[in-house]
C-alpha cells in the first residue's frame, strides 16, 4: 500500500487508492458516515468506540469494518500501543470525544478525561508502537468562541476563546497535537469542522432535534414543537460533506497544519426551522422553551475554509435545503 504523502499542496484530483486506517470513536454519528465513505473508497477500515458495538443504525457496517471495544481515556499505553503495532494503521481518524457542549457543561471533568486524555493516550501509543501513520485529530470550530467582527468569517488564525468544556478540551487537544508533531514529528493535521449535521444525527442537536420533533408532530405523537434561541447563525455542514474532507486531508493535508471546515455560509436557527415546517405534512405549532435556551451560546460563527479548499480541492456538494430534507426523513423512519 502506499505511504500517505505528507506535504501536497497541488489541490488537483487525484485517484485515491486503498490504505489501512483506523477510526476511534467509529460507532458515532460521524464515525459511522465515515467508515461508509471509507469504505466505498476503498479503504481497508478498522475502529474502535467505548461500547464496541455497532448500534441498529450502523448494523450494516458489522461485515465490513471490525470494531474493538476501547476507551481512549483509561486503556493502559502499553495495550493501545500494541494494539496499534498490530493493526499498521496508515492512517487513523481520531473522532473519539465527548462531543455535546451541554453534557460537557454537566460533567466537565469527564468531557476534559475522554477529549485531553484520549488524544494525549492516543498519540503517546502512536509514538511508541514505532509506526508513522498520518493521524486527522477532529477538532471543533467552537474552539474560537465568540469571535471579534474583524475575525468573522472565522480562519484559522482567529484566536481561540472557548467558553464551554467541550470547545476548551479541543482546543487544548489540538495544542497537544501541535506539540507532538513539533516535538516528535508525529504526523498530525488538525481539523476543526464547524456544524456538523444530516441524517441519523442524535436530536440533542438542534437541526436533528427540530427535523426530529417535525417528524412526531406528523405522526401525531406531539402537539407541537418546543425551540430555544432561534436568532443564532451558525455554518452548519453535511456530515457527508464532512467526511469527505477529513478523507482529503489524510491525503493532502500539511503535517502540523490547522484546517478550519464549513460552507462559508451562515444559516440562521429561525430560517432552518421554516425550511422544515415547509417540508412538513400537516401545521407546525412552535413554542419557545426556556429549558432549551443554553446558558452560553454563540451568536454568528461561520468558517473560512479557504486553506482546506487551496489545499484538498474540497467543495460542499450538499445544500442545507437537502441536509434538512434528508434529516426530515431520517427523523421520520425513527418515529
Amino acid at each position: 500500500m502506499p505511504k500517505v504523502r505528507h506535504r501536497t499542496t497541488n489541490n488537483k484530483s487525484r485517484k485515491h487508492k486503498g490504505m489501512r486506517v483506523l477510526v476511534t470513536g467509529a460507532s458515532g454519528f460521524v464515525g459511522g458516515h465515515l467508515c461508509e465513505h471509507l469504505l466505498a473508497e476503498g479503504d481497508e477500515v478498522v475502529g474502535i468506540s467505548m461500547g464496541g458495538a455497532w448500534p441498529s443504525g450502523l448494523a450494516h457496517l458489522s461485515g465490513s469494518v471490525r470494531l474493538d471495544r476501547m476507551d481512549l481515556a483509561t486503556v493502559g499505553e502499553s495495550e493501545l500501543s500494541e494494539f496499534l503495532a498490530r493493526e499498521r494503521p496508515e492512517v487513523i481518524y481520531h473522532l473519539a470525544a465527548q462531543s455535546n457542549p451541554q453534557q460537557s457543561v454537566a460533567d466537565p471533568r469527564g468531557t476534559w478525561a475522554q477529549n485531553l486524555g484520549g488524544t494525549l493516550n492516543l498519540l503517546e501509543a502512536v509514538r511508541a508502537s514505532k509506526g508513522s501513520p498520518r493521524v486527522v485529530v477532529v477538532s471543533s470550530g467552537t474552539c474560537y468562541g465568540d469571535p471579534a467582527p474583524e475575525f468573522i468569517p472565522v480562519r484559522e488564525n482567529c484566536p481561540m476563546r472557548p467558553n464551554n468544556p467541550y470547545a476548551a478540551s479541543k482546543a487544548a487537544a489540538d495544542l497537544l497535537a501541535i506539540q507532538h508533531f513539533l516535538a516528535h514529528r508525529t504526523d498530525t493535521v488538525i481539523v476543526r469542522p464547524f456544524n456538523h449535521a444530516g441524517p441519523r444525527q442524535s436530536p440533542r442537536y438542534v437541526l436533528s432535534g427540530l427535523a426530529a420533533q417535525v417528524a412526531e408532530v406528523e405522526a401525531g405523537k406531539k402537539e407541537r414543537i418546543e425551540v430555544g434561541n432561534l436568532e443564532v447563525v451558525r455554518d452548519f455542514v453535511d456530515v457527508r460533506d464532512v467526511v469527505r474532507g477529513y478523507q482529503l486531508l489524510a491525503t493532502r493535508g500539511a503535517s502540523g497544519e490547522i484546517y478550519n471546515l464549513g460552507t462559508g455560509h451562515g444559516t440562521k436557527i429561525a430560517d432552518a426551522l421554516e425550511s422544515l415546517r415547509s417540508m412538513a405534512r400537516r401545521p407546525i405549532e412552535v413554542r419557545i422553551d426556556p429549558a432549551r435556551v443554553r446558558p452560553v451560546d454563540l451568536p454568528f460563527l461561520v468558517a473560512d475554509s479557504s486553506k482546506l479548499r487551496a489545499a484538498t480541492g474540497w467543495e460542499p456538494n450538499f445544500s442545507i435545503e437537502q441536509t434538512l430534507a434528508d434529516m426530515l426523513e431520517s427523523g421520520r423512519s425513527a418515529v
